[in-house]
């Protein structure tokens, strides 16, 4: 076993994802804010699903596995840079997280990968000062946790140009919630803690199609569908009194959730179904778009229900493609280099106060050559989320996204040898 396949067991054994990965205030609602999944190179181009090749991976489409010819080892980290603002107020946050990690391997008939990436973070403090009581009282909401996910795909060719795949994937996390009620020069305070644990298995099916037409310009296809699956939460709540250092103050009731049924809950996490479209020259560019459809009525959360959240049926539009100069040449290194762009949009999914939250991003990034098969995929995305009318909360973000992809060849010598 060589050097790279020992870095990621490494990084296998440390990763967690216990890293905080948002600060969005939007995060407060259902299970968290969705991660856009998909590794830095896909990500640059809009979230595309239509292209695969023969030296990277579709994480979102296992079906990509069956054009695999080389050992692929991917990881990505997001830097995030966000601006809330309202009418009256405007804050700004950093984080910075590990986006995904997977081990891709291909054999003589079949392709799989495994690895471990987040769909979902939980991350916000929110205030409000009412100065009509006596004394002045304070209601702070916090949050953190987050769902992620651990999964496995196969893909094959069925017949020439043409791949199924299917993945499965093993969901477990932790959400946590705190209400604290704080009272002007009143030395302790009260905090209702509401904690789930998560977990749960979901499957997603693909395929993929690619024909060559006239000129070499050949064309891409994806469908990904994956069905309504729900997660486990074991739930927990608790009121404490704390002194305003944040110490224990000498009381804590634990409430018994059982009695009303909201000791263990499910969550509904709804079907989607995408489809990808695109064309290109081999090595050389790529145009392509996508459509991706979301069903509503999912990722409520019945233990934190809230009258002015819906979750509804919505839909993600995104085109992007690529162009690579000259790909083997000796002389100039920019030739060498993939320049991509992308520009998402989504028109909803959550809905606050009859407000859908819409989302729009334009992405921009390079990979760089590093050897012959590998790739340093650099980019950055900016964009906007939500509305600062209506009493809701806009957030601008700067994102910069870093993904290694490294293609080796020690598993398949090793089958020959």
């Amino acid at each position: 076993m060589n050097k790279i396949s020992l870095l990621f067991i490494v990084l296998f054994i440390q990763f967690g994802f216990a890293q905080k990965s948002s600060y969005s205030p939007y995060s407060y609602f259902g299970v968290g804010e969705t991660n856009f999944s998909a590794t830095a190179d896909n990500k640059m181009m809009g979230g595309n699903t239509a292209y695969v090749d023969s030296v990277s991976v579709n994480l979102n489409v296992p079906a990509s596995l069956s054009k695999l010819k080389f050992v692929n080892y991917s990881v990505g980290v997001n830097l995030k840079n966000n601006r809330y603002s309202t009418q009256d107020n405007n804050a700004k946050t950093t984080t910075a997280s590990l986006n995904y990690l997977s081990v891709s391997i291909p054999t003589k008939r079949l392709g799989f990968n495994f690895g471990l990436k987040p769909n979902t973070s939980v991350g916000y403090l929110l205030e409000s000062v009412d100065e009509t009581t006596d004394p002045v009282s304070t209601n702070r909401y916090n949050g953190d946790g987050g769902i992620n996910s651990a999964f496995l795909g196969i893909g094959f060719e069925l017949f020439k140009n043409f791949g199924l795949g299917i993945s499965s994937s093993y969901s477990f996390g932790n959400l946590n919630h705190y209400h604290s009620k704080i009272l002007t020069d009143v030395e302790l305070y009260t905090r209702v803690s509401s904690e789930s644990s998560l977990s749960g298995l979901s499957y997603n099916f693909s395929a993929v199609f690619q024909q060559k037409f006239r000129n070499n310009i050949k064309i891409y296809s994806s469908y990904v569908y994956q069905p309504e699956s729900s997660l486990t939460s074991k739930n927990s709540q608790s009121i404490r009194t704390l002194k305003l250092d944040g110490s224990f103050g000498g009381d804590t009731e634990n409430i018994n959730l059982s009695l009303t049924g909201m000791d263990e809950t499910k969550f509904t996490i709804p079907s989607f179904s995408s489809f990808g479209l695109g064309f290109g020259l081999d090595k050389k560019w790529f145009v392509g778009l996508n459509f991706k459809s979301v069903q509503g009525n999912g990722y409520r959360n019945e233990f934190m229900s809230l009258d002015n959240v819906n979750f509804n049926q919505h839909n993600i539009y995104s085109v992007g493609g690529f162009y690579l100069p000259k790909f083997d040449s000796f002389t100039n290194f920019f030739d060498r280099v993939t320049y991509r762009a992308g520009f998402k949009y989504i028109d909803g999914g959550l809905e606050v106060n009859q407000q859908d939250i819409k989302d729009f991003g334009i992405n921009f990034g390079m990979g760089i050559p590093v050897g012959r098969l590998s790739k340093a995929n650099l980019g950055i995305e900016f964009g906007q989320r939500g509305t600062d009318d209506f009493g809701l909360i806009k957030e601008n973000y700067l994102n910069f996204m870093i993904g290694v992809s490294l293609n080796d060849l020690w598993f398949i010598k090793s089958m020959y040898n």
